[in-house]
């Protein structure tokens, strides 16, 4: 099995996106595929969530309410017995007065008025009497009990209330996997060829989204091109070469489009600026194992566009196109270019060692 450093390009940028985005740390293409799923799921999760909790709320006020209401009757009786002993006491009291002679019922006529008073308002408004100091508690039982009703009569009304909040943060989340659809069929695309080259021989390498910056550009004069800086893909190194390699997850209209130059022009950018930079650092001596006999032979990389799901019918002149299948079995076909040690000495050079 391959050696496989560093990251793919799409995927490097789709976590980079999502930190920025505040959305989570993401280490791979498994985890964000997985949040995406169960965003996806989640907004119907996040209802039936919301509605057991409504329907648990409506419990739970059905319960104060019925506690609230076994608390006042067992107030609201004690108060009654207490109301009828006071009614039974005045009536007894006025009869007294009754049996009493003028000069006494005269002296007691402020005391009887206030005692007819009272008997008058208890025989009158008994119950406006025994309901008067539980006022409050009725109109919070009257309150908890439309509560009941008016979550039982809206149910969807109160069920995307209470999900509005999370929903829209599912929904954002949606929205930002539209907004970068490319990068997440990249980050695939480019996943399906690394398994696909992991599969080459253990004596190969490959390095994933290569990427070189030039303080001075390098000229590529049969183009008349300035190349300031280069990325890769995958680079991959083995006995049979070098290969520059770039991934495409495109549909079939996408492949059959104008627009498929732009890879084949980032490749030969790719190849020119590797192949200038390799044979000079070997004319320097900079990499190891690469003897005298090199200052007649170049090291050429070989460009590969890598199609995922189509491949398109036209071939470009020193790029082979191929699908994700066939890759792996094209590198290993080639004949013979580095020995063993010069396979570790480019690996080591091209990751900055």
């Amino acid at each position: 099995m391959a050696k496989i450093y560093g990251q793919t390009g799409s995927l490097t940028q789709l976590i980079d996106e999502f930190a920025r985005a505040g959305m989570g740390a993401f280490e791979s293409m498994d985890d964000i595929r997985s949040f995406r799923d169960n965003c996806r799921n989640s907004i119907n999760h996040i209802r039936k969530h919301c509605s057991e909790i409504l329907k648990k709320e409506v419990v739970d006020l059905e319960s104060q309410c019925r506690q609230l209401s076994l608390n006042i009757d067992h107030e609201i009786k004690e108060r009654d017995a207490f109301l009828r002993n006071v009614l039974k006491e005045t009536k007894e009291a006025l009869a007294e007065n009754e049996s009493r002679n003028m000069l006494m019922r005269l002296f007691f006529y402020f005391r009887k008025r206030k005692l007819t008073r009272r008997r008058n308002v208890l025989e009158n408004s008994f119950e406006k009497v025994l309901r008067k100091p539980f006022r409050k508690v009725f109109a919070k039982i009257d309150s908890i009990r439309a509560e009941i009703d008016d979550r039982k009569n809206n149910v969807k009304d109160w069920v995307e209330y209470y999900a509005a909040s999370d929903i829209k943060k599912q929904q954002k989340i949606l929205a930002f996997f539209e907004k970068h659809t490319y990068l997440f069929y990249g980050a695939e695309g480019e996943e399906r060829v690394i398994r696909e080259l992991s599969r080459l021989p253990d004596e190969y390498a490959v390095i994933d989204d290569y990427k070189l910056k030039f303080s001075r550009p390098m000229y590529d004069r049969n183009n008349d091109d300035r190349i300031y800086s280069i990325q890769i893909d995958h680079v991959v190194v083995g006995p049979t070469g070098l290969y520059l390699v770039e991934t495409k997850n495109w549909s079939k209209g996408s492949v059959d489009s104008p627009e498929l130059f732009s890879p084949i022009r980032q490749l030969r950018r790719g190849n020119f600026a590797v192949f200038v930079l390799l044979n000079q650092a070997v004319e320097r001596g900079d990499i190891d194992n690469f003897s005298d006999h090199w200052g007649d032979r170049k090291i050429s990389p070989k460009m590969i566009l890598c199609l995922v799901n189509h491949k398109p019918n036209q071939e470009y002149q020193y790029v082979k196109t191929l699908s994700v299948g066939q890759t792996a079995s094209y590198i290993t076909s080639q004949r013979q270019v580095f020995s063993q040690k010069e396979v570790m000495s480019l690996i080591e050079y091209l990751r900055g060692g």
